[in-house]
C-alpha cells in the first residue's frame, strides 16, 4: 500500500512538472464582479448630470412650445383669409417658412442632443472601466466580470417567450458572493476621482425631444 501511494504521488508530481507555469497557477487567480449598471446609476456624476438634464429639458420644451405656437398662429391667421386673395398667398408663405424652420430646428436639435448623449455615456463608461482597473489592481485581482442580471417582470404574462429567453440569456452571472463583488468599491473610486477633478458635470446632454408633429396644411 505504501509503495502504491508513493508511486501515485511521484506520478502526480511528474504531471504537474510537465504543465506550463501558468496552468499550475490557474487555481490562484482572483476573480471578481462589478455591476456596471448599478455603478452608472449611483455614481455622483450621473446624479449631477440628471439635475442638469432636467434644466436643459425644460429649456428645450419651452422653445419647442413657443415655435409650435408661432406656427399654429400663422396658420390660423392664414386660414382667416380667402384662398384667392393676395393676402392669403403672403400669409401662406410666412406660415410655410416658419413651419420649415421649425421642422429643421427640431431635427437638428434632436441629432445634436443624441450625439452629445452618446458621447457622455461613453465617457462615463470609460470612467467606470478605469476605476474598476484601479480597484482590481490594488486588490491584486486578475479578472473582473461585468455582472449583468436584468430583472424579470413580476407578471411573466406581460412578455413573450422570446423576450423571456432574451432576458435569461443576458444574465451572465448566476451567483456572486459579497466577497467578490467590487461594485461598492468602484462607485467609491469614481466618486473620489470625480471630486478630485472638481466635481462639476460637464458635457451633459439632454434626451432628444420627441419629433414635433408636422403642422397641418
Amino acid at each position: 500500500m505504501r509503495r502504491n501511494a508513493f508511486v501515485a504521488s511521484l506520478l502526480a508530481g511528474l504531471v504537474l512538472a510537465a504543465l506550463p507555469a501558468d496552468a499550475q497557477e490557474t487555481g490562484s487567480n482572483k476573480i471578481a464582479v462589478v455591476n456596471p449598471a448599478r455603478v452608472f446609476a449611483e455614481m455622483q456624476e450621473t446624479k449631477d448630470l440628471r439635475a442638469k438634464l432636467e434644466q436643459q429639458r425644460a429649456t428645450i420644451e419651452a422653445e419647442l412650445k413657443a415655435r409650435q405656437a408661432k406656427v399654429k398662429d400663422l396658420q390660423a391667421a392664414r386660414d382667416l383669409l380667402k384662398n384667392d386673395s393676395p393676402q392669403y398667398q403672403e400669409a401662406d408663405k410666412a406660415f410655410m417658412k416658419e413651419a420649415i424652420e421649425f421642422d429643421t430646428w427640431s431635427k437638428i436639435t434632436q441629432a445634436q442632443l443624441q450625439g452629445e448623449q452618446k458621447q457622455q455615456m461613453k465617457t462615463l463608461f470609460d470612467k467606470i472601466v478605469s476605476a474598476t482597473q484601479e480597484v482590481a489592481t490594488a486588490q491584486a485581482i486578475d479578472l473582473v466580470l461585468a455582472d449583468q442580471r436584468p430583472d424579470l417582470p413580476e407578471n411573466l404574462g406581460q412578455i413573450s417567450v422570446d423576450q423571456l429567453r432574451t432576458i435569461l440569456n443576458q444574465r451572465n452571472v448566476l451567483h456572486a458572493s459579497e466577497k467578490v463583488d467590487l461594485t461598492d468599491e468602484v462607485i467609491a473610486k469614481v466618486d473620489e476621482k470625480y471630486r478630485a477633478g472638481g466635481g462639476a458635470a460637464s458635457g451633459a446632454s439632454a434626451p432628444a425631444p420627441a419629433p414635433a408633429p408636422a403642422p397641418a396644411q
